[in-house]
């Protein structure tokens, strides 16, 4: 945790703040390891400082490294002891897409009027998307446990079977395996309603003879995987399945142009492009994938305005998916590491090419 204050009290004096406020919930945990549900974060020079009420005393003593605990006294506001921890600074950072409007105005109003609060965004999110190796070994047993769950969720599939009864057995396995917990509501759809993007599970009966897609991931110490992989419980038309290989086609693509260096907007692009040959680009609705680490998605997104470019130990998903409305949709999704030389690494290793069970 010592390292990555410094660094980001680097990151604060390149963009010439003298003191942080720290509002989103997984930056604070990066930065500390407090996991609790509440607190407000103070970075100033040599000193940090925790803000929680009593609910979370033991647990930030048991959890925080490199921070001062401020427990909140009866009639104490958050802003009120914030404000008083940064009276002495006149550049105060805070993340723009995490601290409302309300609490804003409580911050200012308390702050002197010489005081700037200058909003910033990504911040701390750029020093998580550069993993280091304790942190790409939980991503990696998370990938490996779905990789797991995967495999043996395969052989549980029967036509009758509900689209939630699958998804709670996709569940209960991860979790039997070893995952902390569900990466996010597990997306399981058949038949016609592949075609949605981020379909919920629902009552319907699984077909024999329809196409399945499975999106789901585990989480390790915090840290997630995300897989998704899209087959048929049977026989289905050949349009499927050749739209199927188009698509694992693009991926392959995509991934073959990953590189230090190059823009995440140049993958989406790539991706664009090679659907576009076959005019199935416009059935391409969402961004190429997205970073992932102690957030299933996370900074950055990898679409078409996101010039991020590609750092070593990076980790993040590539997902093309096309989804003809009304007929049926295709993702492929794996998560995916650029090593400290440049090389990639597919973490999630399940099997992604045409399969009928």
């Amino acid at each position: 945790m010592e390292i990555r204050f410094e660094k980001f009290y680097h990151t604060m004096a390149t963009a010439e703040l003298e003191a942080f406020v720290v509002t989103d919930k997984i930056n604070r945990r990066y930065l500390c390891g407090f996991t609790g549900s509440n607190g407000l974060l103070v970075v100033t020079p040599g000193k940090n400082t925790l803000i929680i009420d009593g609910r979370y005393t033991e647990q930030a003593s048991k959890q925080t490294q490199n921070v001062a605990i401020y427990t909140l006294k009866f009639g104490e506001s958050y802003w009120g002891v914030a404000a008083h921890l940064l009276e002495k600074f006149k550049k105060i950072g805070f993340e723009e897409d995490s601290l409302c409007f309300r609490d804003y105005q409580a911050l200012k109003q308390k702050l002197a009027i010489s005081v700037e609060l200058i909003p910033t965004s990504h911040l701390i999110e750029q020093l998580r998307m550069i993993k280091t190796s304790a942190e790409l070994t939980k991503i990696r047993q998370a990938a490996m446990l779905a990789d797991q769950t995967f495999s043996r969720v395969l052989t549980l599939i029967k036509p009758g079977m509900t689209e939630l009864a699958l998804a709670n057995e996709i569940d209960y396995l991860s979790k039997k395996y070893g995952s902390d917990s569900p990466a996010f509501e597990t997306i399981v759809a058949s038949g016609t309603r592949t075609a949605l993007p981020h379909a919920h599970a629902t009552h319907k009966k699984i077909e024999q003879d329809e196409l399945i897609m499975l999106d789901f991931g585990c989480t390790v110490g915090g840290y997630y995987s995300d897989l998704t992989r899209t087959f048929a419980l049977g026989e289905v038309s050949e349009t499927i399945k050749n739209s199927y290989q188009l698509l694992l086609e693009t991926q392959r693509h995509a991934l073959a142009l990953v590189e230090v260096g190059r823009s995440v907007s140049e993958l989406d692009l790539a991706a664009r492009n090679y659907l576009a040959k076959s005019d199935q680009a416009k059935y391409f609705t969402h961004g190429l994938g997205h970073g992932i680490g102690l957030a299933c998605h996370e900074y950055p997104s990898i679409n078409q305005i996101d010039d991020t470019r590609l750092q070593p130990q990076m980790v993040f998903t590539v997902e093309p998916g096309i989804y003809y409305p009304g007929q049926y949709g295709i993702r492929i999704e794996d998560d995916v590491y650029l090593d400290e030389q440049g090389k990639v690494e597919i973490l999630t290793k399940s099997k992604k090419e045409w399969m009928n069970i």
